[in-house]
């Protein structure tokens, strides 16, 4: 499945993309929130074979974000379960050259769409680093609000709500 926007292509992840995904973690400022120190070439490989095995078992899962107007990977995007909390999680991370333009949003609404329409879990959730909050601000203006604290892999998470059915 492709999801497409105005300015991006949403592809699904997959190892094809490890090395360029790579070097958006490789970032100290995108790393932080995203696995920090633990992230390495190694784990963003598994990863992205992780989220193939995703899309191949439930039809969704996180995507490559290629930017139209460079046509380079600058991020991911896309959706996760959560089986622990039986949730599904709309998240993100993107290169710094991508953020402050848009981007995200863009992507996040086209995933919020896909999902209203082809998923039955009545709402989404983004888990959100108290301290990030240029991330807990793009949830707020996708329509996210503040529904707990929680922990998850050892550290403090905001968990953050958007109801897709009334």
């Amino acid at each position: 499945m492709i999801l497409e926007t105005t300015r991006l292509r949403l592809l699904p992840l997959g190892p094809e993309y490890a090395q360029d995904l790579w070097t958006v973690y490789s970032d100290a400022e995108v790393a932080r929130y995203v696995g920090g120190d633990s992230l390495t070439a190694e784990s963003t490989r598994e990863q992205t074979e992780r989220c193939a095995r995703a899309w191949a078992e439930r039809g969704y899962g996180q995507s490559a974000v290629i930017w139209k107007e460079t046509g380079q990977l600058v991020g991911r995007i896309g959706l996760s379960d959560w089986p622990e909390w039986r949730e599904v999680e709309l998240g993100y991370a993107l290169s710094r050259s991508a953020q402050g333009r848009g981007l995200a949003r863009e992507g996040a609404r086209a995933w919020i769409d896909w999902a209203t329409a082809n998923i039955t879990h009545d709402y989404l959730t983004a888990v959100i680093h108290p301290n990030n909050a240029p991330s807990a601000r793009l949830a707020e203006h996708l329509g996210f609000t503040l529904g707990r604290q929680d922990t998850t892999n050892g550290t403090d998470v905001n968990v953050f709500y958007l109801h897709l059915r009334s």
